[in-house]
């Protein structure tokens, strides 16, 4: 056998020894790591609202007639006082005339009378005038005052009646339901659309009942909308219901109402959008952080597994708030220390590990 024959054969013979005393000895377990790190900590309620107006209101007709004229359509944006429906006005222009009239007429008896008053009061003095003519004169003078008066409120209602013939928008908003057409004849009080206003909305949320003692109003909520990706937005709480809202269908299931401000900073909702939203109930910036998944045992008695020399050393903490994935670190860790994740694992005190690639 050649030297170069013999060499690579003692090579062999070492490796194979070597695998084998590793195979035999070895009993290292491969764990993943987690560093304690600084950073910020939430704790947050999560609940799903959705856009919301209260100024919302519905528009009837006020009279009987036919729809002469239909000025908007469903999604239509209007203004204060803008028409938006009008009925048939022929009726109501002539019954607008004829008391405008009506009053013409008793307002020039009233003067006629208050003329005819006056000329006897100055004659009574030269005794052209009796006492019972000057008192039936101002009988007459009362009686047309008073006709003219009537006339003035005739002509009130007339008016009245004519502005009831256009339906006109109570404020700024967007047409969201119209439930008539031009030309339809309908009865007072019959639904011809439906206005929200362009200002008052909000969102509003349904919180588990068990949390109404740590939602307050003015606290901050992070928002998202899945209708804007990447996109979100911070606003705050600022009305809280002041009642239980009972689910109906069960009883158990008890929730409050809370509504959270619409500001600037939003994306341009539509009515009744749905709205991912985070009330923030703690938040601690730049504390000590480790992943939840690195803890062991019992809230009050978390205790980690230490990664010291390669090999297991386990370490009581003490925690303080925490969030979905993080909590904060009070005693215990120092920063940069490195945790083993427990995926299961059941670790002992000193035992072996490898960190996983």
């Amino acid at each position: 056998m050649s030297k170069r024959s013999v060499a690579i054969l003692a090579v062999a013979v070492v490796v194979v020894v070597g695998v084998a005393m590793l195979l035999k000895g070895d009993n290292a377990v491969t764990v993943k790591v987690a560093t304690v790190e600084r950073g910020d900590i939430e704790t947050a309620i999560r609940v799903t609202g959705r856009v919301i107006n209260d100024r919302t209101v519905t528009m009837t007709a006020l009279v009987n007639g036919q729809i002469e004229g239909m000025q908007v359509q469903k999604g239509d944006t209007v203004k204060a006082d803008q028409v938006l429906a009008f009925f048939d006005k022929r009726e109501a222009d002539a019954e607008l005339a004829k008391a405008d009239a009506v009053l013409a007429r008793e307002v020039q008896s009233v003067e006629e009378a208050e003329s005819k008053y006056r000329r006897l009061k100055n004659v009574k003095k030269s005794g052209g005038a009796t006492q019972q003519m000057i008192d039936d004169a101002e009988a007459e003078l009362n009686a047309a005052k008073a006709r003219a008066n009537v006339a003035r409120a005739e002509l009130r209602v007339a008016r009245i009646h004519r502005e009831k013939i256009e339906v006109r928008a109570p404020f700024d908003g967007v047409i969201t339901e119209k439930t008539t057409e031009k030309g339809q004849w309908v009865e007072a009080g019959t639904k011809l659309f439906t206005l929200v206003g362009s200002e008052g909305r909000e969102i509003e949320v349904k919180v588990d009942a068990g949390d109404s003692g740590t939602v307050q109003l003015g606290q901050v909520v992070n928002l998202t909308c899945d209708a804007f990706p990447g996109k979100l937005w911070q606003e705050k709480i600022h009305w809280i219901a002041p009642s239980i809202i009972q689910d109906e269908g069960n009883e158990a299931v008890n929730t409050f109402a809370v509504r959270i401000s619409l500001g600037e900073q939003a994306p341009p909702l539509l009515l009744g959008q749905q709205v991912d939203a985070y009330i923030v109930i703690y938040s601690k910036k730049d504390v000590l952080r480790l992943t939840y998944s690195a803890l062991h045992g019992e809230p009050g008695n978390y205790r980690v597994a230490v990664l010291n020399d390669h090999k297991v050393t386990f370490q009581a903490v003490k925690t303080g708030i925490e969030d979905d994935t993080h909590v904060e670190v009070i005693e215990g860790l120092q920063q940069g220390a490195q945790v083993i994740l427990a995926q299961g694992k059941k670790l002992q005190e000193g035992q072996s590990v490898r960190i996983a690639p």
